[in-house]
């Protein structure tokens, strides 16, 4: 089974280096679109590509994790701050859907081909660029160590290489050296640009001097641990140190993983389990509560037909008054403002729902803070709708960008599925615009058993004018090419026999 998995990922590299030349002539369009306020962030990201195809010259022998965790060693280096991981994330998915788009354009390209693809940046966002809550977690280790008494220490500290600069992210004194909190939070705002300067001002806050002591630094990483000690550490002690530090970002790392996994597994086995288009709709929106730290969701479809966003379903909160919501969609500032993200599947958050909704929408459902999810189908690069998560009636919240890197997966899981049921859908959803009246589908069942508009003209003591308006009318309500492929979509959607 590995054998067969690293197959697909080294198929999904390798498509990635024979579409590079175009990949890149898009990518730049892209950037012009995205209009990032972050210059450097796209510079960044500009690096880590040409890095990601240098290395990727030479796929036939490269293996695929090794090629990934360069990738992850690049990006502790450029991205340090956690609004920049999720921006980030987002450039990554974009990426991702060029590609997509690319594959879409060749009549050659199998679905596995957008699966090779798709695995591929599934196991680097599963490798390297999930977010972990790394502060509180580095208190905890350095808690763990001074708790060893392997050496008598009076402080130990993590500082992080940034790029120009370091800075500290977490002391932990002794209990034989206590220190008082509003120092250590002085500690962990310093940064400079030699780590030798960090040492010095962290001992000057937080140290009694005795004149013995020693500041010894390990470098672990794109990571260094500064030790305050007065005794010599031997090579093994550094090493056990290093060690023990090491494990636990193997450990966070793959806690995150399993996490994030996890979930997803959960709510693909949900969506899978569904039948019909009620089935899914339903699912999805219960998925998004179950899986994911939501109370509320209500789940919105793209009627292409009339150009109106249908409410479909909600969870913990009322079907009936979700159902009854149709909308142009241009009219929302939501769609004026945030289109080009939400139909590159990038989910938001907008603290007050009010920016983006009508009043009489924000009032009727008591919204405060709210999460926007696209429903997007990364193989055809299409944006089908939207779910609206929230934390419940008059809540304000914020979200973890781990949060939004997994609703990224959420949203096209739910989107493949509605696509693969897209024409059921919005028969069932859609409005009586996409709905057939009993006479087209009596002309429509005629010519799905073969009969010509005259013969069906004469069974129905109709004119062939009118047969002919009819299957006009049928044709545009299914968004069929012809009369025989809306016979066979209308037997797919159950419309006829």
């Amino acid at each position: 089974m590995k054998h067969k998995i690293d197959q697909l990922l080294l198929k999904g590299l390798s498509l990635l280096f024979e579409y590079k030349e175009p990949f890149l002539k898009r990518w730049k369009q892209q950037l012009t679109k995205l209009n990032f306020q972050n210059d450097s962030l796209a510079r960044k990201f500009e690096a880590i590509i040409e890095m990601s195809f240098h290395k990727a010259a030479d796929y036939e022998k490269l293996n695929v994790d090794s090629f990934i965790f360069s990738l992850f060693s690049e990006w502790q280096a450029q991205f340090f701050k956690k609004e920049e991981e999720y921006q980030s994330i987002y450039l990554l998915t974009t990426i991702e859907n060029l590609f997509h788009q690319l594959l879409a354009e060749k009549t050659v390209t199998t679905f596995l081909d957008h699966q090779a693809v798709q695995s591929f940046f599934s196991r680097v966002l599963d490798q390297t660029f999930i977010t972990q809550q790394v502060e509180a977690q580095n208190h905890r280790w350095l808690k763990s160590i001074i708790s060893t008494n392997m050496v008598p220490l009076k402080w130990v500290a993590v500082v992080k290489k940034e790029q120009s600069d370091y800075q500290v992210e977490a002391v932990v004194c002794t209990e034989s050296n206590p220190v008082d909190n509003h120092l250590l939070d002085i500690c962990t705002s310093l940064k400079a640009v030699e780590i030798r300067h960090l040492s010095l001002a962290i001992q000057k806050l937080v140290g009694v001097s005795t004149g013995k002591e020693k500041i010894v630094q390990i470098p672990c990483l794109n990571d260094y641990l500064l030790i305050s000690t007065e005794e010599l550490l031997t090579e093994e002690q550094i090493s056990f140190i290093k060690g023990m530090y090491l494990r636990q970002l193997k450990l966070q790392q793959l806690e995150s993983k399993l996490e994030w996994k996890d979930a997803s597994l959960l709510f693909l086995q949900h969506l899978l389990r569904t039948k019909s288009a009620d089935d899914a709709v339903n699912a999805i929106t219960r998925g998004l509560v179950d899986y994911m730290p939501f109370k509320r969701c209500a789940l919105f479809l793209y009627n292409h037909y009339v150009d109106k966003g249908i409410g479909v379903s909600g969870y913990n909160v009322s079907d009936s008054t979700i159902q009854q919501i149709k909308e142009g969609i241009y009219t929302l500032p939501l769609i004026d403002k945030y289109f080009y993200s939400l139909s590159h599947s990038q989910p938001l958050y907008f603290p007050y729902a009010l920016d983006i909704l009508p009043k009489r929408y924000v009032q009727e459902y008591q919204l405060k803070s709210l999460v926007v999810l696209p429903i997007f189908v990364p193989t055809n690069s299409k944006l089908l709708g939207v779910a609206l998560l929230d934390q419940g009636a008059d809540t304000s919240f914020e979200v973890l960008p781990e949060t939004m890197t997994t609703l990224i997966k959420f949203g096209q899981y739910a989107g493949e599925l509605l696509y693969s049921i897209w024409d059921e859908a919005l028969q069932q959803f859609g409005g009586p615009q996409t709905i057939l009246t009993v006479r087209e589908k009596e002309v429509l069942q005629l010519i799905a058993d073969g009969a010509s508009i005259s013969e069906a003209a004469a069974k129905l003591h109709l004119s062939s004018y009118t047969v002919r308006d009819y299957v006009s009318a049928i044709i545009q309500k299914l968004a069929a090419k012809n009369r025989t492929d809306a016979a066979v979509k209308a037997i797919k959607m159950k419309l006829i026999s």
